[in-house]
């Protein structure tokens, strides 16, 4: 049933955005959808497929586990439902924003993510291109997380959607109204604002890491409100029609 969900909000997510960003676009293209698009999706699967292989029965068994063992932090407090939901909305965002702080932080970890990076057109399918090693890891540091928390089942699954939907909204290459966009990066993570973070120049790149909420950014003093520079995005060691490919993004971090 968690998989249905997700699926359906994964769809729509992507017809939606998709569709929107045909008819608004921000900004003019490098390549064409076909040059970019069916490994976007292959590597997602291929992540997704590895996650599975090596933690079959994924997050919702970990929770299940910690529930009937009273593991976690949620599991010695007594909250209700909506507040230990909300309380956990927040903090795996939180704790998200870290991850992805130190994915730029650590030389290795870099080297994953700059698949991510390398790609010179940011549209919807910019949210799905991570190297499965990538995937991996996050995973694990999900683990992690529902162990040490205690997550519940639902907190997971409703995260997990939250973050998928918003990843492919903030990374889609859709113009919204300037009023609109001033407005609403108070509140979430606008395609606007994070376009910066995927600047061809570091120092703006090393800003706005935040994928649901701006706050993280805002507090901890990684928030850029425009480009400073040209506005390029990508990695300047990547930007070719091949560099796109399936296979040169596989071995990208092996380089």
């Amino acid at each position: 049933m968690a998989t249905n969900y997700r699926l359906i909000f994964f769809l729509t997510g992507i017809i939606l955005f998709s569709s929107l960003e045909f008819f608004f676009s921000y900004r003019k293209r490098e390549l064409q959808r076909k040059d970019r698009w069916p490994f976007n999706f292959l590597l997602i699967g291929i992540g997704s497929i590895l996650s599975k292989i090596m933690i079959p029965y994924g997050l919702a068994y970990i929770s299940i586990l910690c529930n009937e063992k009273q593991w976690g932090l949620f599991h010695q407090v007594n909250l209700d439902g909506v507040t230990e939901l909300i309380l956990s909305l927040f903090i795996l965002d939180f704790a998200i924003y870290w991850q992805h702080l130190l994915f730029h932080k650590n030389k290795w970890l870099w080297k994953l993510h700059r698949v991510h990076h390398s790609d010179i057109d940011l549209d919807t399918t910019s949210a799905l291109r991570f190297h499965p090693l990538e995937i991996f890891i996050s995973m694990i540091y999900k683990v992690v997380l529902v162990f040490t928390l205690g997550l519940s089942v639902e907190s997971i699954l409703v995260f997990e959607i939250v973050l998928n939907f918003m990843a492919m909204f903030n990374h889609s290459n859709l113009m919204l109204p300037a009023v609109l966009e001033r407005w609403l990066r108070f509140f979430i993570v606008t395609p606007q604002m994070h376009i910066i973070h995927h600047s061809v120049e570091q120092y703006e790149s090393d800003t706005n890491y935040g994928f649901n909420f701006p706050f993280w950014d805002r507090i901890f003093r990684t928030y850029t409100d425009e480009f400073s520079s040209q506005g390029i995005i990508g990695q300047k060691k990547f930007r070719s029609k091949r560099d796109h490919s399936l296979t040169e993004m596989l071995k990208q971090p092996f380089i």
